[in-house]
């Protein structure tokens, strides 16, 4: 237990002076190394050298890529204009197309900040002017947003998935029928409000414009097929998947959208800072999780929760209650990389597909990105839409509502996550 309260004490107090997470984990991992009687520093630096030296995490800085070249071409207008087309001549259609909206650039990003920070711009505005409340408008692409890092291509997925050793391929897939239930149910949810508020209804696009708007659409709609069909049929694997997305966003910014060879200076820093900011993490989060391991805090919390219940499913609730105070002041990331080795073993000795763990895992830690007091993607909302922190969280709250009933579908309905991983060997 002393090592316990030295790993919560020591990240929570650098957490508390503001120290950035990845120093803080960082930080953290020297003090339990210390405190373990582990004076000798090259087993930090080898723990940190190893954290990164990890194949499928490859994936990521080519997914980072690919999303940042699609977002500058400027496949945002093209997908909020799909979307209008599709679902913006129903009662309050423009926040029907803020939720399509993110369902589809989750497809590209696999991110919820991007989503906020590219979708958001745009549809806040565009709904306060159509007469939507700026509360509401702010609420709903804060809530949708989520979606980004559950529908696949999901960088998450592809951490747990190199922490873990388990197929990417088969979390994506996993990640999919959950990511799409959000979807649905905030797009339900949104349609409720807009009906009972009497929010307006868009001009309807004639079958002209709509396949115009298609013709220009489509070369964002092709890449979660292109990714999702390559690796159903066998032809690569998730990590070279993200390679396959770079070729396709580079062909597709040059032949279609007439992208010149120096606007990839931008590009490329922008990728290369945001897989940055993730390496550091891995990094020092791996060297504390090594560190947690040798001194067997997974046994030692397995054996606390067996003497609480041996129940699989209340301990999936303990579980769900558990992450959803982590995510409340843990990033995502970060979170992913402290917790999986620590619980992955766990759920493993109460029988529970780790798979499914890891859909459970990502798609909590997701709405912890909209709860406060740290929730990144409420910050980034804010600071598009200008609006209090405390106006945005009470709008967002029957949206909570929503988010955690699909939470509790597909933590208690386990096919929801896996009748499509089942597809594949």
């Amino acid at each position: 237990m002393g090592v316990l309260v030295t790993f919560l004490g020591s990240l929570i107090g650098f957490t508390i002076l503001g120290v950035p997470i990845g120093f803080a984990i960082g930080l953290t991992a020297v003090v339990l190394m210390f405190s373990m009687g582990m004076t000798d520093a090259m087993v930090l630096a080898r723990r940190l050298i190893t954290g990164v030296d990890i194949y499928t995490l490859l994936a990521i800085p080519f997914f980072m890529l690919a999303g940042e070249i699609l977002n500058k071409v400027g496949l945002v207008n093209d997908i909020l204009k799909f979307s209008s087309a599709i679902v913006g001549r129903i009662k309050g259609g423009l926040a029907a197309v803020n939720v399509v909206g993110s369902m589809l650039f989750a497809g590209i990003s696999g991110s919820a900040v991007a989503d906020t920070a590219a979708l958001g711009s745009l549809e806040i505005p565009m709904m306060e002017k159509d007469g939507y409340d700026k509360p509401f408008s702010s609420a709903i692409t804060a809530a949708s947003a989520v979606i980004g890092p559950i529908i696949p291509p999901s960088i998450p997925m592809i951490i747990f998935g190199s922490l873990s050793q388990i197929s990417i391929a088969k979390l994506f897939l996993g990640g999919a029928i959950p990511g799409i239930l959000i979807g649905f149910s905030l797009l339900g949810y949104s349609l409720f409000i807009a009906k009972k508020r009497n929010y307006p209804v868009s001009k309807a696009v004639s079958f002209k414009e709509f396949i115009q708007v298609f013709k220009n659409t489509i070369w964002a709609l092709i890449l979660p097929f292109l990714i999702l069909g390559g690796i159903l049929g066998g032809f690569f694997t998730a990590i070279e998947a993200g390679a396959i997305a770079v070729i396709y966003a580079v062909i597709i910014s040059f032949a279609v959208y007439k992208v010149k060879i120096r606007d990839y200076v931008d590009i490329l820093k922008g990728a290369a800072l945001s897989t940055g900011v993730v390496m550091l993490v891995c990094a020092a989060a791996m060297a504390l999780t090594w560190f947690l391991a040798v001194a067997q805090l997974p046994q030692t919390l397995t054996a606390i929760l067996m003497g609480i219940t041996e129940n699989k499913w209340i301990f999936l609730l303990i579980l769900n209650v558990l992450l959803f105070l982590v995510g409340m002041v843990i990033d995502l990331t970060p979170a992913l990389f402290l917790l999986t080795p620590i619980l992955l073993p766990v759920s493993r000795m109460y029988g529970i597909d780790p798979v499914h763990f890891g859909v459970i895992l990502v798609t909590n830690l997701c709405i912890g990105l909209i709860t406060p007091p740290v929730g990144t993607v409420l910050y980034v909302t804010t600071s598009i839409s200008k609006i209090k922190l405390d106006r945005l969280v009470r709008e967002m709250v029957p949206m909570y509502l929503v988010l955690f009933a699909v939470l509790m579908l597909i933590t208690y309905v386990p096919m929801t996550v896996l009748w499509l991983p089942s597809m594949i060997k």
